[in-house]
């Protein structure tokens, strides 16, 4: 193994990748024009679905690059191979930041149930004596400071990560290195107290009378898990590309386990945070998943059918783990299905507290039309687009990097 040495290898943005990204994107936008459209008397579907596609999908960017922080704190070795795929989503977050805080700031009037007018007001007919208690934390000041100083560093850390590397390619030696420590160190503290508190302002807040001491940890496990299905999805193209020569089935295998464990742990969490919830019976708590059981039954099913049995029951071999038509069916289930769980953290309650009146019946669940559809198709066109485009401007060894040869002779 002694003779092995890293060889630069190039990825070039065409072909399949970039016309898939395109046609997404267009047929999205198109999509999700028509969606916005047809939605103009019911603005909060519309700036709800903009919230959780941006979120989601910058997301995913923003825990690709945790996964690097903490294997380099960590001392691993072996991800060296697949670190510019992790590195390359996190373009996503560079991108994903600005359409994020701008949904929220056009938005957050319709999503958000404590931001109506009247709601702390006593006087007013629709004054919520509970919200108003929570009033010092929910309020626009607040929630805009806490989301700017939130944006403001997941951007920064990342295009901090992202450079390190870059310049360890034109730098060879142990200054880069032992910088890119120093920096996942701090990304590591931004990621651990962000990934939980963004998302109570973010999404927790949309049903402002339920709360759980379980969401950041639901919401980090469902950002990471898709995150790893996404990169192990692009590290298997780029091998029927006839690149990533020294990634080999110890490298996949190590990636699909990821996915597997951490969809069971996202299957504990669901099921204590909704099994403890439910056994205590109390209304303030119980109404959420009620909401979700009673108007979206079907998609609150699927959602653990597809995060926890379709992964579980697939990949619970070690050989399932190496074989690319089990990874790419699973992985794509589990990356459609994480969104659907960041939809129902975010759809039911927006829609149910809007109040919103059809035919005199009061609306809960619009379902998936042209908005819904469109914008998912959209913004995962977008994300391919960027996260090629990025793969395409480095090499996708690095070959500086002192633990490249590790990970080249890397065996489970």
């Amino acid at each position: 193994m002694g003779h092995l040495k890293p060889e630069v290898e190039k990825y070039e943005f065409g072909g399949g990748a970039k016309s898939t990204a395109l046609i997404l994107m267009v047929a999205g936008g198109i999509l999700a024009a028509v969606g916005v459209f047809l939605n103009l008397e019911h603005p909060t579907r519309i700036f709800v679905s903009f919230m959780q596609n941006s979120f989601f999908f910058t997301a995913i960017g923003f825990a690709a690059m945790f996964f690097v922080a903490s294997q380099t704190v960590g001392y691993n070795g072996w991800f060296i191979l697949v670190k510019r795929i992790h590195e390359a989503m996190g373009t996503s977050v560079l991108v994903g930041v600005p359409i994020f805080a701008l949904s929220l700031v056009l938005g957050y009037g319709y999503i958000y149930e404590w931001a109506h007018e009247g709601i702390v007001d006593p006087s007013a007919a629709n004054y919520d004596a509970l919200i108003d208690h929570k009033s010092w934390f929910l309020n626009p000041t607040i929630f805009f400071i806490f989301t700017a100083v939130y944006l403001v560093l997941w951007w920064v850390c990342t295009h901090l990560l992202r450079k390190n590397s870059k310049d360890s390619d034109e730098n060879p030696g142990l200054a880069n290195y032992i910088q890119s420590k120093k920096l996942s160190m701090v990304f590591l503290v931004v990621f651990g107290v962000s990934s939980s508190t963004a998302l109570w302002h973010w999404f927790m807040s949309i049903d402002p009378h339920w709360f759980s001491t379980l969401y950041g940890w639901y919401c980090f496990i469902s950002m990471f898990v898709a995150s790893q299905a996404t990169a192990t999805l692009i590290a298997l193209y780029l091998k029927s590309q006839g690149l990533l020569k020294f990634v080999t089935d110890e490298h996949i295998h190590d990636l699909g386990k990821y996915v597997f464990a951490f969809s069971v742990a996202w299957a504990y969490l669901w099921f204590s945070q909704f099994m403890l919830i439910w056994y205590s019976h109390i209304p303030e708590e119980t109404m959420y998943f009620a909401d979700r059981f009673n108007h979206y039954k079907f998609e609150f099913f699927a959602n653990f059918i597809i995060n926890f049995l379709t992964p579980f029951f697939v990949l619970i071999t070690a050989g399932a783990k190496r074989n690319t038509v089990a990874l790419v069916i699973v992985c794509t289930c589990v990356i459609f299905g994480h969104w659907l769980d960041f939809y129902l953290m975010a759809t039911p309650g927006a829609i149910k507290h809007s109040h919103i009146m059809v035919e005199g019946q009061q609306m809960f669940n619009f379902g998936f039309g042209p908005l819904e559809i469109g914008l998912a198709l959209f913004f995962a066109g977008l994300f391919i687009f960027v996260t090629f485009q990025r793969l395409a401007k480095l090499s996708l060894v690095p070959v500086n990097h002192p633990f490249v040869k590790e990970s080249m002779v890397h065996h489970v």
